[in-house]
């Protein structure tokens, strides 16, 4: 009788580098698939940019320079650049208003322990599902004829600088939306740093400060961004309460061409200025998208 000997492990290696080989093959995508992939990136690609290829073309259409630019930057009762900075500070006061005051009421109802926590926390979210329109007319009440923020208030040879507040004040209440974000994100901080904190003696405020908020800097940020762009993009909040035309932001004005320009047929001068109002926040999402794509993934995943 022959015997046969065999080396353990001598030829293990192959049948599995085998089979790695193909579960690698059947994982790569296939050169058709990848060709269909990059044709309806280039389409979508195509159908997102080509608006703002139009309205760059519209901007230059007469005589092919800038003039366009130069007429309508002044056109309006005050020159463009005062828009430009209502509609900065006021972008920034809200974003910041926003963003410390939903990551402080997110940090309470992510760390702190309380009877009705968790019924607080969904009446909170649930304030998500009323629609601005059904508020419009109570906030309008409210901050006109109770505060009397209608008019009033010199600042920086500013007049009227109280018709801000109605937009600035709501925002250091949270946004719902912010909180439930901030709150997912600091849930998946450990506790034991926590812990670790209290130990040497910190307090609530020394731990949110030098534990919570480094860890929560992804999320905070997009929260930040977003919020930036969403009140510089607003219209309807200003168009109801700015009504000294010094105050304006830059979508009243930018609404103000329509009226004067576009509705006379004249779209070179309306389109000029649209693509001044696009170019800030064009170049903030570019700069910053990376940092939104992180901060909302990671607060989906923790928790």
């Amino acid at each position: 009788m022959s015997t046969q000997s065999t080396v353990p492990g001598a030829n293990a290696g192959k049948p599995l580098a085998a089979g790695a080989r193909t579960v690698a093959k059947a994982d790569r995508p296939s050169f058709g698939g990848s060709i269909g992939a990059y044709i309806a990136v280039v389409i979508v690609s195509f159908i997102s940019l080509f608006p703002l290829y139009w309205m760059l073309v519209n901007s230059v259409r007469k005589d092919a320079d800038i003039n366009n630019y130069a007429t309508a930057w002044t056109a309006l009762a005050y020159p463009f650049q005062t828009f430009i900075i209502n509609s900065f500070v006021l972008s920034f006061l809200v974003m910041v208003g926003v963003a410390a005051s939903s990551l402080l009421v997110a940090y309470g109802f992510a760390r702190f322990r309380f009877p009705g926590r968790n019924l607080l926390f969904a009446i909170v979210i649930s304030t998500t599902m009323i629609p601005y329109a059904v508020m419009m007319i109570p906030q309008y009440a409210e901050f006109i004829n109770v505060f009397h923020w209608g008019q009033g208030g010199n600042l920086f040879g500013r007049t009227n600088v109280l018709q801000f507040l109605p937009i600035i004040v709501p925002a250091f209440f949270g946004a719902p939306v912010y909180i439930f974000l901030l709150r997912q994100f600091i849930r998946g901080i450990p506790y034991d740093l926590d812990e670790a904190a209290k130990m040497d003696g910190a307090g609530p405020l020394r731990i949110l400060w030098t534990i919570i908020f480094p860890a929560v800097r992804p999320a905070l940020i997009a929260v930040v961004v977003l919020q930036f762009i969403g009140t510089w993009n607003d219209l309807l909040a200003p168009l109801i309460y700015l009504q000294d035309p010094q105050n304006w932001t830059i979508e009243i004005a930018l609404l103000g061409y329509f009226t004067r320009y576009a509705g006379a047929g004249n779209w070179a001068e309306f389109m000029a200025m649209a693509l001044v109002t696009m170019t800030p926040i064009l170049l903030l999402y570019f700069f910053a998208s990376k940092q939104i794509i992180q901060g909302v993934t990671l607060s989906g995943v923790k928790g």
